[in-house]
């Protein structure tokens, strides 16, 4: 494989994964290719991806799906909206309000459409943060389900390219060994989990030698016993 493209669904940010990839695969370039949204499935049958990030869930029996993250739920709203107030909604306080669904749109559509003032559309905080725009504001919905992005790619093309990729997104160690598939990224670096590393242990005091009798004091003067 000369090269691993990797699809993208709007709102993925892998730049730091990507990072850890040229450090370690530096002979093939791994290249993000933006893909639709509603059919991700589709860039990987079609040849355009070699594997995609992808929201679930994905239908598909001749798939590797491995989840990799999950993301919060938020409403999005014109700036001038009144639940720009708060810190953060449930759903009974959307109640009442216009919302909108994404239907035919694109999701840059669709927030283009909120930040007219005609709506509020409930999506993934990543797509607010990508695509939202300085016309809009978003607030974090308490009680609506998380969505997941995972790795996705086809069964026949599985590759050491898809198992290393695997492997950065979920920290494991450049040269360990694909018995550590199960190993979950721990607080520290999210594109390598790597664990902070520890501070170093202070060095234990040493114990008060006795001054010997005669010798001289803290204050330099003779101590007990010494010649005066």
């Amino acid at each position: 494989m000369e090269r691993f493209r990797l699809g993208g669904v709007p709102g993925v940010t892998p730049a730091k994964w990507l990072r850890v990839w040229r450090e370690r695969v530096p002979d093939v370039p791994a290249v993000l290719v933006q893909i639709d949204e509603a059919d991700p499935v589709a860039a990987l049958r079609e040849g355009r991806a070699d594997a995609v990030l992808a929201r679930l869930p994905i239908a598909g029996d001749d798939l590797h799906v491995v989840r990799l993250y999950d993301e919060l739920p938020v409403a999005v709203a014109a700036k001038g909206h009144p639940i720009v107030a708060f810190e953060a909604v449930t759903s009974a306080d959307l109640e009442g309000e216009a919302m909108l669904d994404q239907g035919t749109m694109t999701l840059a559509q669709l927030l283009e459409t909120v930040a007219t003032g005609a709506g509020i559309a409930i999506v993934p905080m990543s797509v607010a943060r990508a695509l939202g725009g300085p016309d809009t504001r978003s607030r974090v919905v308490t009680d609506r389900p998380e969505t997941t992005i995972a790795l996705v790619w086809l069964q026949s093309e599985d590759s050491p390219l898809h198992q290393e990729f695997i492997g950065i997104a979920r920290g494991r160690r450049a040269g360990s060994s694909r018995g550590d598939r199960e190993h979950t990224v721990e607080p520290g670096n999210a594109a390598t989990g790597a664990k902070p590393r520890p501070s170093k242990p202070k060095p234990k005091p040493t114990a008060n030698r006795p001054r010997r009798r005669g010798g001289p004091g803290r204050s330099g003067r003779p101590g007990p016993g010494g010649r005066r």
